[in-house]
């Protein structure tokens, strides 16, 4: 019987990963507004009570690939943190190693690089263009406690600027690092092809420089 209910779960558990990914695929394709749970369904060679099951709606659904997605990324992001300011104690972490924190592991990975991956530069694409009030919902899901979390991390190095200038920074330091994973091949244009967006480390260093420049200025 157990080894009954462990090959079901297994099952369980292919189907929705199937479902994840066609889910991927058609939001990568056209974005959440034209993204249909009848498309995911066909992609994903399931019935729409399979989806409803697992995830219960299209929000759930999308919500749950995006999860999927960015929490590893997350969880190395406060893994480095944390380690920085064990590193650090009891003096603040120095920018330069915030900012490596939150850019490397989006850059690198553990195992491979997200920035290498086009389906995720699709998503992060797309999601660009999503109504204000959708990408609102599931930034407070996906980063808003991780937001904070380097936000006071940046205060404690910056005790020079007031909370407002931090925020402003730190939005256009995101910004920067978003403009940088989904247009690498501008760089390529500008140089005239002298320099590559895929020399990682190099587009990483300079980023960072560039940065942290920012927060020197009150």
């Amino acid at each position: 019987m157990p080894s009954t209910h462990k090959a079901s779960k297994s099952v369980a558990e292919k189907t929705r990963l199937r479902i994840l990914a066609a889910a991927e695929k058609v939001f990568a394709q056209v974005g959440y507004r034209a993204m249909t749970l009848r498309e995911v369904t066909k992609q994903a060679g399931v019935n729409l009570a399979a989806v409803n099951y697992h995830f219960g709606s299209k929000t759930n659904l999308m919500r749950a690939l995006l999860r999927e997605r960015f929490d590893p990324i997350n969880e190395m992001r406060l893994q480095m943190l944390d380690e920085y300011a064990s590193r650090h104690a009891p003096k603040a972490i120095p920018l330069e190693d915030i900012y490596d924190a939150l850019f490397r592991p989006l850059f690198t990975g553990s195992d491979f690089s997200p920035v290498e991956d086009r389906m995720l530069i699709k998503i992060i694409g797309r999601a660009l263009t999503e109504p204000a009030e959708f990408m609102s919902d599931l930034h407070r899901d996906l980063f808003a406690e991780l937001s904070q979390r380097f936000i006071t991390e940046i205060q404690r190095a910056c005790p020079h600027l007031s909370h407002e200038q931090i925020l402003y920074r730190f939005f256009l330091s995101v910004s920067t690092m978003i403009g940088t994973v989904i247009e690498q091949v501008r760089l390529e244009n500008i140089s005239d092809g002298k320099l590559s967006g895929r020399k990682l480390d190099r587009v990483l260093e300079e980023m960072t420089h560039f940065v942290v420049a920012g927060f020197r200025q009150e």
